[in-house]
């Protein structure tokens, strides 16, 4: 894919899981790329992969959670590469606990990293997104089309994500900015084995997923073919548009029953 050869991506979450992955897919094609998360050795590392296989990186540390971090890494990438192309706002926290029960410090936390995480990203590369009339993309998850028990806070994040984009789509179009959404299921990376409790902390052992795990290279392909073809969304798995369609059609209530029997309260 010739057209996102010398492109330059900023990718928050860029240290592992979907974010590291594609950013190596990204400069595999050609594109430069600047990694940001809180972990600098970790990023070091990914940038080393990248540069050892003939790429272009750079490492943009920021803790998504502060916004003057967030900026510096923003021009920290313009001021290397010269420009911006792509946002890809990867950053994100799992939790699975129901909501009673739940510590406010966590409840606020998951909001911090996935919402304002993306917020913040999107605020300070807007401006230079506009001038390459390029692409603002937010990995989201299904639990943000839909609401799932357990994941009351986390798909609240989500859900947060997709009314910023889509109000983001409608206010971009005029300036030829690409606005996407992907909204995968689960997906087999780190973050897996370290979705936080009601108290804040990992589950000693993680919650087992009560649907597929994905492969992270089923979700690459979707980014990556977001990205190219312009698209507003991209779902994961395919089926789960026709899915949430008859969902609706069906006043939620067959749903509501397979989500129940799914997600129980003990998980």
């Amino acid at each position: 894919m010739e057209s996102l050869r010398n492109k330059t991506v900023l990718i928050t979450g860029g240290s592992s899981g979907i974010g590291k992955a594609t950013a190596i897919r990204l400069a595999q094609m050609g594109a430069q790329v600047a990694l940001s998360a809180r972990n600098r050795d970790a990023l070091e590392q990914v940038r080393k992969e990248i540069h050892t296989a003939g790429g272009a990186a750079l490492v943009a540390p920021a803790d998504v959670t502060n916004a003057e971090q967030v900026r510096t890494a923003v021009e920290a990438t313009v001021a290397h590469f010269g420009k911006l192309d792509i946002l890809l706002a990867s950053a994100g926290l799992s939790m699975r606990a129901y909501f009673e029960g739940s510590s406010l410090e966590a409840l606020e936390r998951v909001m911090r990293v996935n919402f304002f995480g993306t917020l913040y990203a999107t605020h300070f590369a807007l401006p230079h997104i506009k001038k390459t009339k390029g692409s603002l993309v937010a990995v989201s998850s299904l639990t943000g089309k839909r609401g799932i028990p357990s994941y009351a806070v986390y798909g609240a994040s989500k859900f947060a994500i997709q009314g910023l984009y889509e109000a983001l789509r409608l206010e971009l179009l005029k300036d030829g900015v690409h606005v996407g959404v992907v909204s995968p299921a689960f997906v087999d990376t780190p973050l897996r084995a370290n979705v936080l409790g009601p108290n804040g902390q990992p589950w000693a052992v993680p919650p087992p997923p009560p649907f597929r795990v994905w492969p992270v290279e089923k979700c690459v392909e979707r980014i990556i073919r977001l990205i190219v073809k312009r698209k507003r969304q991209a779902l994961m798995p395919w089926f789960t548009g026709p899915l949430l369609a008859i969902d609706e059609l069906c006043g939620r209530v067959l749903g509501d029953r397979i989500l129940l029997g799914r997600f129980p309260p003990e998980s």
